[in-house]
């Protein structure tokens, strides 16, 4: 039994002594959760909780298994039952992968292709979750372009770990309870109880500490799974309901066998009277229907700052566990939710709820990776899902190959169908997949060496010169930097500072760096620049003009904050950090330390979406302290801001792509706002480099040969640098140097 498997619970004839009615619910209950996984994966920035519920039901099922054989004293047969589950779930996965694989080869930007090639590996060999928690990936941000395309197998990855490690939990506890004579499923109660109570505690802590790593961690998510083993253990002690099904749900109720006679026993005989069956069915109908509301309620009540798992993952999963407890009960009864959930329609999702779990999410991502925008119309959704059942048909087949060709082999071997069969059609899957991702790595090394081998000159890459008019850029050359270049394309820092370059008052608030003569002679000039990363970006020109005049720079910079005066409340903040008012305080009293010559900063902030561009809230008064004492201030206009990745759009659609080349007007406001601000301060000077990121009618993605931008809004170090004459001119002329 498996997570996402699509295992047909049409209604049965009475079960076999020992085993368990075919619980058509658990599939209905399947498709509910697919269908809130799709439905908040495409439409919303939610988390929807459909995943936790398949959690619980992979545990419910494999403990409700193994139980069972174990009270039967039949043997366990790991390796069997390991083979046998992967080399079946692992075929749709394979071929979901190597279509993955494929389209991204052809559709997505080369600069994703490493990572995503790492996370076929990591999907391969479900292992994805601790990949995701290593890259520190945040699921909050959602579903858009940015996200991978194989995000999604974090949840298959930590179930696959689960059908590891969850069968030596049982067969260790089958082995204690033999030794000591107590009762397996007591035992086990307290084995899985144990690992509920840790691991919930330790997803609470995790989750408010480091929310992105906790998401995917196999530790804060093992409290899921143990309750629904908690759930399959307590079945047997349900007490039947006055359900016309319910006397043949489980028989091992009616016997006692599995949990022997106590004195419970009393209380559970009273409870199959006529009027005690009535009662039980309506508490456990009741209960029912308060878990299928938990279930569908928790994404509306979940907004996208709620942090998950923790706490809070409680409402999915116990009500998914009240669902599948009262299904026990009061099974073929009016008044269950197992009537409902037993509906064709939500069955037909259920038995399909594996496929269209693995292929909606790539499609959905190459979806915003071809057609970007901030939202996703309800019939392109909708065709989402019309598309993951198709695929999900279309591909059924293939996920057979590895069947055919374990076959063959044993044809070969004249074996008989046997583990060693599942054995190797779990080989074969997996070097069907492995070859391919193999060999498209060696393609991306190959294609980044040829790159490479490209001159770096001048003329082939003259950037900002060609805005300048200095220079024409010669055609057919390869734009610069290269996906491998890209994770580097950052502002060039200098060294980091000295104590008595503001490094102590700093502190851990941020960073602290700067540049100077190399020959020991004193700087001519002392420049401080204060800000976030766009600051940051700036560095490249600012510190190459430093080292052409003989200045001194010290940067101080935290990542995500705006200088700017701190606000009377945090929530003013812009919805930067908590620390981002401490920073800018420090940055203050460092700056004013160093009596410089100028202090640099960014003055305004620009926007995806109308107005596109906003003065940074406090930052008059921010800059007040440094006029005050006589400090020229150079507030410099921040650069475009856009809705998708530019570096992205050059290597899907080429430079020339109306998409890469955003128009002027909708990128920046027609009149810089910090010119009102400086009309009001005589040292507050204003250094607009529009004109060399954009030209009168567009803000181009590649200028000169050179990507203008390495993501959706800083400008990457290589174009920063020919914009190095621009920005040694303009500071020389506005500060009268």
């Amino acid at each position: 039994m498996t997570l996402l498997t699509a295992e047909r619970t049409r209604a049965a004839r009475p079960p076999a002594p020992g085993r368990p009615a075919r619980r058509p619910e658990i599939q209905g209950l399947r498709g509910v959760a697919v269908l809130l996984v799709v439905a908040f994966h495409v439409w919303t920035d939610r988390v929807s909780g459909g995943v936790d519920v398949f959690f619980v039901l992979s545990a419910f099922l494999l403990t409700g298994s193994f139980a069972r054989r174990i009270e039967r004293g039949g043997p366990l047969e790991l390796r069997a039952y390991w083979l046998r589950t992967f080399s079946r779930l692992i075929g749709p996965l394979a071929v979901m992968l190597l279509a993955v694989l494929a389209a991204v080869l052809v559709l997505y930007p080369p600069s994703r292709w490493d990572t995503l090639i790492g996370h076929a590996w990591g999907s391969l060999l479900y292992v994805q979750n601790w990949v995701l928690a290593a890259e520190a990936v945040d699921y909050y941000a959602g579903g858009g372009a940015a996200s991978t395309p194989l995000q999604h197998t974090w949840s298959l990855s930590l179930q696959g770990q689960v059908f590891l490690v969850w069968p030596l939990l049982l067969a260790g506890t089958a082995w204690a309870a033999r030794r000591t004579g107590l009762r397996f499923r007591s035992l086990a109660a307290g084995v899985f109880g144990a690992v509920l109570a840790s691991s919930l505690a330790w997803s609470v802590l995790s989750t408010a500490a480091e929310p992105e790593g906790a998401y995917f961690s196999s530790f804060t998510r093992a409290w899921e799974f143990a309750l629904g083993s908690l759930a399959a253990l307590a079945v047997a002690a349900l007490p039947p309901g006055a359900g016309p099904g319910s006397a043949r749900r489980f028989p091992e109720r009616a016997t006692g066998a599995a949990t022997g006679a106590t004195a419970g026993d009393a209380a559970r005989k009273a409870l199959t009277t006529p009027l005690g069956a009535a009662l039980t069915t309506a508490l456990a109908a009741g209960l029912g229907w308060a878990g299928l509301a938990a279930v569908v309620a928790t994404p509306f009540l979940i907004d996208a700052q709620t942090r998950f798992p923790g706490a809070v993952a409680l409402a999915p999963t116990v009500g998914a566990a009240a669902v599948l407890l009262a299904g026990a009960v009061v099974h073929g009864s009016p008044a269950g939710v197992d009537r409902l959930l037993a509906a064709r329609p939500l069955t037909w999702i259920g038995d399909r709820a594996y496929g269209i779990y693995l292929w909606h999410w790539p499609l959905l991502i190459t979806y915003a990776l071809l057609l970007p925008g901030e939202s996703v119309p309800v019939l392109h959704g909708l065709g989402v899902l019309a598309a993951s059942l198709v695929l999900t048909r279309a591909t059924a087949p293939l996920t057979r190959l590895p069947a055919v060709l374990a076959r063959a082999g044993r044809a070969l071997a004249r074996r008989p169908r046997s583990t060693v069969g599942d054995l190797a059609r779990l080989v074969a899957t997996v070097v069907l997949v492995a070859v391919p991702v193999g060999t498209a790595h060696g393609g991306t090394v190959l294609r980044e060496a040829q790159l490479q081998a490209v001159e770096r000159s001048a003329e082939n890459y003259p950037g900002a010169a060609v805005l300048r008019g200095d220079a024409i850029a010669p055609t057919g050359v390869p734009a610069v930097p290269t996906a491998a270049e890209r994770e580097g394309e950052w502002g060039e820092t200098g060294v980091e500072c000295a104590p008595e370059d503001g490094a102590d008052l700093i502190g851990e608030l941020g960073d602290c760096w700067t540049v100077g003569p190399t020959d020991g002679s004193e700087p001519e000039r002392t420049l401080v620049v204060i800000g976030d990363s766009h600051a940051m970006q700036l560095l490249t020109p600012i510190n190459r003009a430093a080292e052409q005049h003989g200045w001194k720079v010290v940067s101080y910079l935290r990542m995500g904050c705006r200088y700017a005066a701190e606000p009377a409340e945090p929530a003013e903040q812009d919805g930067q950090d908590d620390g981002c008012a401490a920073f800018n305080a420090a940055a203050r009293d460092a700056a004013l330390a160093q009596a410089p010559d100028a202090v640099l900063t960014i003055g305004t902030r620009s926007l995806a979406a109308a107005p596109h561009e906003e003065l940074v809230s406090g930052y008059e008064e921010g800059v007040g302290a440094f006029l005050e004492a006589g400090v020229p201030v150079v507030a410099f206009r921040d650069n475009p801001r856009f809705s998708y990745d530019m570096f992205e759009c050059v290597e899907v659609f080429g430079a020339q792509h109306p998409r890469c080349n955003v128009p002027r007007s909708e990128a920046l406001l027609p009149v810089n706002p910090l010119l009102e601000v400086a009309a009001r301060h005589e040292q507050l000077h204003v250094v607009d480099l529009t004109d060399r990121l954009c030209t009168e009618d567009v803000c181009p993605s590649v200028i000169g040969n050179v990507v203008v931008y390495r993501d959706l809004d800083h400008v990457t170090s290589a174009y920063g640098a020919t914009m190095t004459p621009d920005v040694s001119e303009r500071l020389r002329s506005t500060l009268g140097w």
